[in-house]
């Protein structure tokens, strides 16, 4: 049996994005967020993985995104929020809440959909 390392014990292991438009979620995040893509059956699931973080997942044409306010809220860190909603916009991406201040200290975030109209969000500390 194979023992559990206790540094990701109850850490997600995986995450799959829905992506209807399968061809255009693989093009939006490997352009805006550069994500290594390995795609598994062409067309349907692909493997993304987030530069050498171990971090990633997939992107399932067979889900659907959730509607506005509901469902999972997933959030992307990225060096600059302001150069990356540039990236998102460029690249078929809308811009849902600007740039916000999060009390605290706690750093700036952004609310974006991506190409398949998943709700999604960038977070910076600057």
């Amino acid at each position: 049996m194979e023992q559990l390392n206790m540094k990701h014990l109850h850490s997600i292991s995986h995450i799959e994005i829905p992506a209807p438009d399968f061809t255009s979620a693989i093009e939006f995040y490997k352009a805006v967020f550069n994500w290594g893509i390995e795609l598994v059956t062409v067309g349907h699931y692909a493997f993304f993985t987030i530069g050498n973080t171990g971090a990633g997942g997939a992107f399932n044409s067979a889900l659907m995104p959730a509607p506005e306010g509901t469902g999972l809220q997933v959030m992307i860190y990225v060096d600059s929020i302001d150069e990356t909603v540039k990236s998102i916009e460029a690249n078929g991406g809308k811009i849902i809440k600007a740039r916000t201040e999060i009390p605290g200290g706690h750093g700036f975030y952004a609310v974006f959909t991506d190409t398949n109209s998943n709700y999604m969000q960038i977070h910076s500390m600057q």
